[in-house]
């Protein structure tokens, strides 16, 4: 097999349809030697749990059971085609735990992520996080619409 022009691509997903967009991307240019390899990253909403209520290690614990879920289908597409897959699952801050993740591990070619569909009142207040992560990393990143 020839040698893939990006070796190792972080794909971003959060269940979202700009989401299945992406890795159904990823899995044409996995089938087309474009992609050598995938970690496919999910960030789940830890803040959402008060932690200093009872019961909740149970509500992260299920909030990272559907993560590992989730990621877990995604997997299915690129194993059945033969593509090496990783999976990497965080609770936090979706932008910053992509850039924590790119940062640290140093070595992906590519990242990929669903846009999300915000007006623009979000946009300027919150930011995308598909705009911060663009703006924040030295590797290309491919933005699924």
């Amino acid at each position: 097999m020839a040698a893939s022009f990006f070796n190792k691509v972080l794909v971003a997903v959060d269940g979202s349809e700009q989401a299945v967009r992406a890795v159904d991307m990823a899995v044409r240019m996995a089938e087309s030697s474009v992609i050598g390899s995938v970690t496919l990253f999910n960030v789940y909403d830890s803040g959402s749990v008060d932690v200093r209520k009872l019961h909740s290690a149970e509500k992260l614990d299920i909030l990272r059971e559907n993560s590992q879920a989730l990621l877990k289908e995604y997997e299915k597409k690129f194993t059945s085609i033969g593509v090496p897959c990783h999976l990497k699952t965080a609770g936090g801050e979706a932008a910053s735990l992509i850039l924590d993740l790119v940062q640290n591990s140093g070595d992906f070619d590519l990242i990929m992520l669903g846009s999300r569909k915000l007006n623009k009142f979000q946009e300027i207040t919150l930011g995308s996080v598909s705009n911060k992560v663009s703006r924040l990393v030295k590797v290309p990143v491919m933005i699924i619409k």
